[in-house]
Formats: structure tokens, sequence, C-alpha cells
């Protein structure tokens, strides 16, 4: 009778548990912001809508810092060179030990170049390195990142973020976390970890990337960040030998 008495107990508790933990579920979701709103509260907080809107270009010099213990030399410090205007063109130059390494895009083909020859693509880049050259990158975020929708309240290292998930990309590499008090975008993915914002021409920048990988961790150290300086468009142009060597 005891055991009779006791599994008719659970038969109506775990309802009761089931319906208030959905219940919980649901304001929880219902408090949360739409997209549209942080991502409003994020273009305010690098600057404002017609701030941003007026850079045309930018130019982003510094350091990739490697500390791969797979990799030879396993620590290495690669000055790199970034240029992107707001008409969707972008250049980033790696010179590493091994030799100098590009990734462009003139507007309708992407390429790279480095030791092994010139490969194209008529794919546009809508990669995270792509994201943070743009000017107008924070203007931009669904070009990058598609289908974002609001899916959850976090605890990120002590502070309260807003996780907001592309719906066409991998979580893992493409989720944006917006700090819930300053409005900074913080980290995208599980790898990227966006730092040491600054103000440079009316709009605050991260100078510092964390990027943990796989054996290691690299670091992107920015130290001049320029708007609106002339870039022409042959910077960005496919190299000659392209038709040769790309798919």
């Amino acid at each position: 009778m005891r055991n009779l008495t006791a599994a008719g107990l659970i038969f109506v508790i775990v309802p009761i548990i089931l319906a208030q933990g959905a219940t919980a579920s649901t304001e929880e979701m219902q408090a949360l912001p739409a997209a549209e709103q942080v991502l409003e509260r994020y273009i305010e907080a690098v600057g404002g809508r017609e701030t941003i809107a007026s850079l045309t270009t930018r130019v982003s010099l510094g350091r990739m810092i490697h500390d791969l213990h797979w990799s030879r030399p396993p620590y290495e410090v690669v000055p790199i060179a970034g240029y992107a205007t707001s008409s969707d063109h972008m250049l980033m130059v790696e010179h590493k030990s091994g030799g100098v390494r590009c990734e462009g895009f003139d507007g309708e083909t992407a390429w790279v170049q480095d030791a092994s020859g010139i490969a194209v693509s008529e794919s546009p880049v809508r990669s995270k390195t792509a994201w943070l050259l743009d000017p107008q990158g924070a203007l931009r975020m669904e070009k990058y990142f598609p289908g974002l929708e609001v899916t959850s309240k976090e605890n990120l290292d002590g502070r309260t973020v807003y996780v907001i998930e592309p719906a066409e990309l991998d979580r893992a590499h493409y989720a944006l976390y917006f700090d819930a008090e300053t409005g900074l975008l913080v980290r995208v993915g599980y790898y990227w970890e966006l730092k040491d914002y600054r103000d440079v021409d009316g709009v605050r920048l991260p100078f510092r990337i964390d990027m943990s990988r796989k054996g290691g961790s690299s670091t992107i150290v920015l130290d001049f960040v320029k708007h609106n300086l002339p870039l022409d468009k042959p910077l960005f142009a496919v190299p000659d030998g392209a038709e040769a060597t790309g798919e």
C-alpha cells in the first residue's frame, strides 16, 4: 500500500514540476529582448548609427601572436595589415616566417595568395575577419551573421550577456555574446574574445582579440587603426596569375 501511495504521489508531483519548469522557461524567453534591440544597443555603444555610416574605409595595423605547440616555430609574432572599404572591398596581409599570405575581396571575387599560389572564388567573403575589418561592420551584422535571434541570457566571466545565434551558421564559431550592461560585443563563438575597446574617430573598437585554438592560442593585437584614408580599388584586385592557379 505504501508503494502504491508513493507511486501515486510521483504521478501527481512530476507533472506539476514539469509544468513549473515549462512556465519558467516560457517566462525567461519572454523576458529576452529582440535581436534588433540588442543590435541597436550595440550600434549606440560603439558610436552611433550616424557616425558609423560616415566611415568609408578602415586601415588596421598590428600583430598576430601565435602560441601553438604543434607549429614550427611554436611561438611567432606575425605583422598584419588590414584594409577595407564600406563598398565591400577587403584585404588582409600576414607577413609569416614562411612568406606573405594575402586574403582579399574585390567586390566580386574572393582570393587568397600564399607560397602555394593563388586561389580564387566567386563567393563573397563573409568571415569574422572581414566583419572585423569592415568600417561599417556594426551596421551589417546580418550580412556576416545571417538569421540572428536572441536565444539566451548567460553569465560570462561574471557579467551578464545576451547570446544571439545566427540560424545559418554554427553556434560554436558564430554565436554573438553582447554585454548586457555596456552593450558591447565581447565574444564571437566559443573561441574569439574581444577586449581592450578604444575610441578611434568617434567609434569604439576592440584592439585585442584572443582566439583559443587546438594546441594553443592566437592573439590579434592592433597598434594602429584609422578611418577614411584613401584606398584605391587596385589594392584589392585579384593578383596576376590567378587564372592559371585558381579554382
